[in-house]
C-alpha cells in the first residue's frame, strides 16, 4: 500500500495553533445552534445517546458550509495525489518498509484500483488522517464553541483531540469498512472515546452510509487497543481484561454480551453523527456514481490512563485540548 504525507501545510497550520487557540473564528464556519443556549444538547438527547450510543443532529451546518469543507477536502486530495512540494510518498509494499506515524500529519491511504489512468492516486484515495484538524479550515470547525458545548453536555470536563480524518469513500471505488469500535484507537482506561462524524455529502444506502448497532456500547466491551508494531505498522493488542463503557455499569449484567443488530444511518449533507467509542459500527462499499466524503474527529477525556505504546499517542506533548 502506498502512503503520502503532506508536511508543508500541516507545518504552517501547526505554527498558528498558539495564536488561533480559543479564537472567535472571524470569517470561519458558523454552525446552526451555536448562538443558542450554551448547553446544546437537551436532556432527552443526552438520554438517547446514553441508551443507544449514538445521536444524529441533522443539518448542523448549512449546505454552503458543508460545500466549503468538501471543496477544501478535494483540494487536499489533489495536493497529495499530484506529488508536488511538501508531499512524500512511501511504498509500503516493500518488505521491511517503515510506515510513518500519522500523528500530526496528513497520511493518505489508497484503495486498490486502476493505476493506468492519469489521476489514479486522486481517484483511489481512501482516507486522509490523522492531523486534518490542524488545517485552519478544519481547526475552526473542530475547536468550535459548539463542540465544546456538546462535550460538556455529555459530561466531559477536559476533552482532548486524538485524531481527525477525511474519509473519502469515492464513487465506485470506496471500500467496505468492517465492524469496529473507535475506542480501540482513541483509547483510555476507562473508555471515554467520542467520535464526531460530519456528512460533507448526502450519505445514502447506495453510496455507503454508516451502519450502527444501537446499544452495542452497553453490550460489547473493548477487548483490544491499537499499538505501533514493527516498522510502525499499526496492530491490535489484546487487553488483559475487557473494558466496559461507564454507561454499561448502570445497565445491569443482564444487558452484557446481548446480540445486536445494525441499522443504516442515511443522513443529509451537513448533518452530524455522534457515537460512543464502544459503539459497533461499519459501512458498505460505495458502488454508486456519487462520492460520500465525510470529516470525522475523535476526543477522549483528559487525565485518564493512556498507554505509552498507543498508536495515536502524540510525540510532541499531550493530546490537544478541544
Amino acid at each position: 500500500m502506498a502512503a503520502a504525507v503532506v508536511q508543508e501545510e500541516i507545518t504552517a497550520a501547526t505554527n498558528k495553533l498558539g495564536t488561533n487557540k480559543g479564537f472567535t473564528e472571524s470569517g470561519a464556519l458558523h454552525l446552526r445552534g451555536e448562538d443558542a443556549n450554551p448547553r446544546i444538547l437537551t436532556h432527552a438527547q443526552c438520554e438517547s445517546y446514553d441508551k443507544n450510543g449514538y445521536l444524529v443532529l441533522p443539518d448542523v451546518m448549512s449546505v454552503e458550509e458543508a460545500s466549503r469543507l468538501l471543496d477544501k477536502s478535494h483540494r487536499v486530495m489533489k495536493q497529495i495525489s499530484s506529488g508536488g512540494e511538501g508531499v512524500k510518498r512511501h511504498d509500503m509494499s516493500t518488505v521491511g518498509a517503515k510506515r510513518p506515524s500519522p500523528v500530526g500529519r496528513i497520511l493518505a491511504t489508497f484503495e486498490p484500483g486502476d493505476t493506468g489512468i492519469s489521476n489514479h492516486f486522486e481517484r483511489r484515495i481512501a482516507r486522509l488522517g490523522c492531523g486534518v484538524h490542524r488545517l485552519p479550515t478544519f481547526y475552526a470547525l473542530t475547536c468550535s464553541a459548539f463542540h465544546r458545548s456538546i462535550v460538556e453536555s455529555l459530561g466531559y470536563g477536559d476533552a482532548r483531540i486524538t485524531q481527525s480524518q477525511i474519509i473519502a469513500k469515492l464513487a465506485g471505488i470506496g471500500g467496505q469498512i468492517v465492524p469496529h469500535q473507535d475506542g480501540c484507537v482513541s483509547f483510555t482506561n476507562p473508555p471515554s472515546g467520542l467520535t464526531f462524524w460530519y456528512a460533507l455529502e448526502d450519505a445514502t444506502l447506495e453510496n455507503g452510509c454508516l451502519y450502527v448497532a444501537p446499544g452495542s456500547h452497553l453490550t460489547t466491551p473493548l477487548t483490544q487497543r491499537l499499538v505501533a508494531g514493527d516498522d510502525g505498522i499499526p496492530v491490535f493488542k489484546d487487553l488483559p481484561e475487557p473494558l466496559w463503557a461507564k454507561e454499561a455499569q448502570n445497565s445491569g449484567d443482564e444487558t452484557r454480551n446481548l446480540p445486536y443488530e445494525y441499522q443504516a444511518l442515511e443522513v443529509t449533507k451537513g448533518s452530524l453523527v455522534l457515537f460512543h467509542g464502544n459503539l459497533m459500527h461499519k459501512s458498505a462499499a460505495n458502488k454508486s456514481g456519487k462520492d460520500r466524503v465525510a470529516y470525522t474527529f475523535s476526543i477522549i477525556e483528559g487525565g485518564l490512563e493512556v498507554p505509552k505504546d498507543l498508536y495515536m499517542n502524540p510525540t510532541d506533548g499531550g493530546f490537544e485540548s478541544l
